[in-house]
C-alpha cells in the first residue's frame, strides 16, 4: 500500500515541480549521494584553486526520523496539494501507529498498556524517506530565498541535502551565520533538534582553512569550529582542508583489504566467496570513484594486492591467468570484478549522466570537469573510450532518463571491456589454450562453462583444475620448456612420453589401469544412482555410497554393469559400460563413458557410436528390443561437445552435465594433485 501511495505522491511532486534539487535523499534519475560530493568536490576544488573566501556547516539533527512531528507532515501534504484522500488516509492511518514495552523477569513476561507515537516515522518503508523529504521542502525554499550562498560559475548555491544530512555554504562567516539561523528557527518550530555533537564550521580565507570563532545562534546552540588538523566526515567522505584525497585513498585500501581478508577466512565456497567479494569489498572502493582522485595505476596495485590475496589463501594459482578471473563465469571466468575496469567503466557512464542531466548544479560539475587538467572526468572518459574503441548506438538512447542512459553506456563499456580481456586471454600461446579449443565449432561453450556456475567446488579445487586448463601447473614439460631449468621433459611414470598437463590426465599408461579407471566409474557410479531411482530400485541416500551390482534388476527392468553380453556371433566390443533392459519400452541402452583429452571429445564420440553398431544390431535380434547406444563423453578438464544433452536426456533419471563435469573435474585433479606431488 505505501509502496502504490509513494509512486502517487513522487509523480504529482516530480510533474510540479516541487522536490528541489538540493534534495538526492529520494531523489529519482539520480546517484544520490554522489551528486551532493560531486557537487562538493566542485566548490570545495573552486574555492582552492580561485584563492576564495568560503564558509560551510553540516548539521546533523538529532534523531531526525523519530523526531519528524506528525503535524507538520500533515501540514506539508496540506501545503504541496496532495490528494486529500491520501492526507485522509495517512491522518487516520497516523493516530494507529502505536507501540508497546515487554519486560522479560524471572516470573515471566510483563506488558505495558499500547503507547501512542505522536512524532516520528518508520525505519524501512517505501512512503517515510518521501514524506521525511518533503516535511523538509519548506526549509531548503526558505534557504534558497536568503541572499547569502556562495557563487560559482554565475550561480549561487547555498545548501546541499541528503536526507537530513545539510551542508550550508557561504561567502563568510557573517552570511554562513544568516543560514544557520534561518535553519535553527525553521527546525525550532517544527519541533526538531540540532544533534549538536556532530555539527560543526570551517571557514577558507583565500583558499586555505583559517581558524575563526564558533558561531553561537542562541544560550544553548553553538555551532563549533573545526579544527585545522580535523576533519568531518560528510556523506562517507573525509573533509577537512579540501578532501584529504591520500588519508581517504589510504582509507578505502585499508577497509577494502580488511574485508576481503574476513570473506577469505569463511568456509564459502569458490563462487560464493567471489560473490561475497563483489559484494561487500569491491563497493567499498567503487563508492568513491570520480570524488577521489584516482589513478588507474593506484588501481591496478589494488588488484594485484587483491590477486596476491587470493594466491596466499590457495584461490588462485600463482601462475594461473590473471584476466580470466575477471571474465565472467559464462565465459570460463570467474566473475570477479576488476577495479580498473570497473573505475573505467563507471567513469565514462558519469559523463554520460552529466551530459544528459537537466539538473543545473550537476550542469555546473560538467563545466568544472572540463577547466581541469588532471582528473577530469570528462577529458579521462575520452581516454578511456579510446582505449576500449568505445562507441555506443541505440535508436532510444536519448529517450531514455539520464541515469538509464548511463547504466546503458556502462554496460555496453563493460561489454568492450570483457571482449578486451578475452581477446587477451585467447592470443596467450598457453594460457589461452582451452579457451580457443572451447570456442571450436564441435564445443558447447556454455555446457563447458556450466561447472563454475553452479558446481560450488572449493576455492582451492576450483583454482586448481583453472590453472590445469591453463597449462600452468609444474608438470616436466613445464620445468623444461617454460621455465627452462634444465630437467627431464619425460613422463615421471611411463618415461616414453612429454609429460604435459594432458598426458598426465588422460595419456599415460601407468596412470590408466587405476586413476583414470576410478575416475571413469565414479561417473558410471553417478550414472548407475540416477537409473536406479529412476526406476524406484532400492538404493543409498547418497549417490558415492552407490555401489553397482553386475545385474541390478527392478520391476520389468534389468540393468547391467560391466557385463559381458554374449552374442551368437563373435563381437569384440560387447561390454558397454551400462546396459539398460526396459521391458515395457521394449528398449536396450548401452551406456558406455570415456573422459578422454578435451582435444579427443568429438573423435571419442565417434568411435563410441561406430563400436557398438555390431552389437546393436545383435541385441536387437536376440532380446526384441530397440538397441541403441549412449555415449557419455567429457574432457578429462570439463570440455563438452554439442549435442551432448541429447545423449544425456535418453538416460533415464535426472543427471546433470554439471554434476557430471563436477566428478571428472574433481578426480582429475586429484590425479594431477598425487602425480605431481610424486
Amino acid at each position: 500500500m505505501t509502496s502504490i501511495l509513494t509512486e502517487r505522491v513522487y509523480t504529482f511532486l516530480e510533474q510540479n515541480s516541487i522536490l528541489p534539487n538540493e534534495q538526492k535523499g529520494c531523489k529519482r534519475n539520480s546517484y544520490g549521494c554522489k551528486d551532493q560530493l560531486l557537487i562538493n568536490k566542485m566548490i570545495l576544488e573552486n574555492c582552492k584553486k580561485g584563492k576564495r573566501n568560503l564558509s560551510t556547516a553540516w548539521i546533523d539533527y538529532r534523531k531526525a526520523f523519530d523526531s519528524v512531528p506528525h503535524d507538520w507532515i500533515l501540514k506539508t501534504l496540506e501545503l504541496y496539494k496532495i490528494s486529500p484522500v491520501i492526507s485522509k488516509f495517512l491522518k487516520a492511518g497516523m493516530t494507529n501507529w502505536k507501540t508497546r514495552l515487554l519486560l522479560s523477569h524471572n516470573e515471566g513476561l510483563s506488558k505495558s498498556d499500547f503507547i501512542q507515537i505522536k512524532r516520528g516515522i518508520f525505519q524501512e518503508d517505501f512512503l517515510s524517506p518521501l514524506l521525511f523529504c518533503m516535511a523538509l521542502i519548506p526549509l531548503s525554499n526558505e534557504l534558497n530565498n536568503t541572499q547569502y550562498g556562495y557563487k560559482i560559475y554565475n550561480k549561487v548555491i547555498n545548501h546541499l541535502f541528503y536526507m537530513d544530512d545539510l551542508k550550508l555554504y557561504a561567502k563568510d562567516d557573517q552570511d554562513l551565520e544568516g543560514l544557520l539561523t534561518t535553519v535553527k528557527q525553521f527546525s525550532q518550530d517544527i519541533g526538531m533538534e540540532f544533534g549538536l555533537d556532530k555539527c560543526a564550521k570551517a571557514s577558507f580565507v583565500k583558499g586555505n582553512l583559517t581558524k575563526t570563532t564558533a558561531i553561537t545562534l542562541d544560550i544553548d546552540t553553538t555551532i563549533r569550529e573545526l579544527d585545522l588538523d580535523e576533519t568531518y566526515k560528510y556523506l562517507g567522505v573525509n573533509e577537512g582542508n579540501g578532501i584529504n584525497h591520500a588519508v581517504m585513498k589510504e582509507k578505502v585500501r585499508k577497509e577494502y583489504y580488511r574485508r576481503i581478508r574476513l570473506i577469505l577466512k569463511t568456509e564459502l565456497n569458490s563462487k560464493n566467496r567471489i560473490e561475497a567479494i563483489n559484494t561487500l569489498a569491491v563497493p567499498v572502493v567503487q563508492y568513491s570513484y570520480n570524488i577521489l582522485n584516482w589513478n588507474v595505476s593506484d588501481l591496478q596495485r589494488l588488484d594485484r594486492k587483491t590477486r596476491k590475496l587470493l594466491t596466499s589463501s590457495r584461490m588462485h594459482h600463482p601462475k594461473a591467468d590473471v584476466d580470466r578471473l575477471y571474465l565472467p563465469r559464462s565465459k570460463g571466468g570467474r566473475g570477479m570484478i576488476q577495479l580498473e575496469m570497473s573505475f573505467k567503466t563507471t567513469t565514462i557512464a558519469m559523463t554520460t549522466y552529466l551530459n544528459s542531466t537537466t539538473d543545473w548544479m550537476l550542469q555546473l560539475v560538467l563545466h568544472h570537469e572540463g577547466t581541469k587538467k588532471l582528473h577530469s572526468i570528462t577529458k579521462e572518459t575520452a581516454n578511456f573510450k579510446h582505449e576500449f574503441n568505445f562507441q555506443y548506438e541505440n535508436a532510444n538512447y536519448n529517450d531514455q532518463p539520464s541515469i538509464k542512459q548511463a547504466k546503458l553506456v556502462k554496460q555496453a563499456a563493460k561489454k568492450c571491456g570483457i571482449e578486451k580481456l578475452t581477446e587477451k586471454w585467447s592470443q596467450k600461446p598457453l594460457h589461452g589454450k582451452f579457451n580457443l579449443r572451447s570456442q571450436q565449432a564441435d564445443v558447447d561453450q556454455i555446457a563447458t562453462h556450466q561447472w563454475l556456475r553452479s558446481s560450488g567446488l572449493k576455492a582451492e579445487t576450483e583454482g586448481f583444475i583453472l590453472a590445469a586448463q591453463d597449462q600452468s601447473l609444474f608438470t616436466r614439460n613445464y620445468q623444461a620448456n617454460i621455465i627452462k631449468n634444465g630437467a627431464d621433459p619425460k613422463c615421471r611414470f611411463c618415461d616414453k612420453f612429454t609429460e604435459t598437463i594432458d598426458h598426465l590426465i588422460s595419456g599415460c599408461p601407468t596412470l590408466a589401469p587405476n586413476e583414470y579407471k576410478n575416475r571413469h566409474d565414479r561417473v558410471g557410479q553417478y550414472l548407475h544412482w540416477h537409473i536406479c531411482k529412476a526406476y524406484n530400485i532400492e538404493i543409498p541416500i547418497n549417490w558415492y555410497e552407490h555401489h553397482p551390482k553386475p545385474v541390478t534388476d527392478g520391476d520389468n527392468v534389468t540393468i547391467l554393469w560391466d557385463f559381458t553380453v554374449h552374442t551368437d556371433r563373435t563381437i569384440q566390443a560387447n561390454r558397454p559400460d551400462i546396459v539398460v533392459k526396459d521391458f515395457n519400452s521394449k528398449t536396450c541402452l548401452m551406456i558406455d563413458m570415456s573422459i578422454p583429452s578435451d582435444q579427443n571429445i568429438a573423435a571419442k564420440e565417434f568411435e563410441k557410436l561406430s563400436k557398438y553398431k555390431d552389437l546393436e544390431i545383435e541385441v536387437s535380434r536376440m532380446w526384441s528390443l530397440n538397441a541403441s547406444t549412449v555415449p557419455v563423453i567429457v574432457g578429462a578438464l570439463g570440455m563438452i561437445k554439442k549435442g551432448y544433452q541429447k545423449h544425456l536426456d535418453k538416460i533415464p533419471g535426472e543427471s546433470t552435465i554439471q554434476e557430471i563435469q563436477k566428478i571428472v573435474l574433481t578426480s582429475t585433479a586429484h590425479t594431477l594433485r598425487k602425480a605431481l606431488s610424486i
